[in-house]
């Protein structure tokens, strides 16, 4: 994987972004058949609609950041019930309103009450 650094104006200073392998597989709808970008410093500064390098939507790139399994601090995490698979899971909090199932890898919209002590709730739910 190529890892490099380059500069987001959001966060006003350099953050290290991957570039996907190409995938070894042919033609499965689910996954992607290019490489993608993925920034590893997704995080609370990354309050904006786009993410102003990729003009893609942030929340794009927090579900990348979760899928690739890059994230070096690990995430936030949540039980709660995902809407998708049906389960209560662990889910990975990316954002106060969306969420990643550990499970089925779905993105839920979601609420996301923090509590005291570093607790988290989730409300309401469905898929994003």
């Amino acid at each position: 994987m190529i890892t490099q650094m380059a500069y987001c104006s959001a966060c006003d200073q350099p953050v290290r972004i991957a570039v996907t392998p190409l995938p070894l597989h042919g033609g499965q709808a689910n996954l992607p058949d290019s490489p993608e970008v993925v920034c590893l410093d997704f995080g609370d500064r990354c309050t904006g609609q786009l993410c102003p390098m990729f003009g893609r939507p942030s929340l794009l790139m927090g579900v990348r950041l979760a899928k690739s399994e890059l994230k070096e601090t690990g995430w936030k995490t949540v039980r709660g019930l995902c809407d998708a698979c049906d389960q209560v899971t662990e889910m990975e909090v990316l954002d106060r309103g969306h969420a990643y199932c550990t499970v089925c890898h779905s993105t839920i919209e979601c609420t996301i009450l923090e509590l005291e002590e570093g607790d988290y709730l989730v409300v309401g739910g469905g898929m994003a």
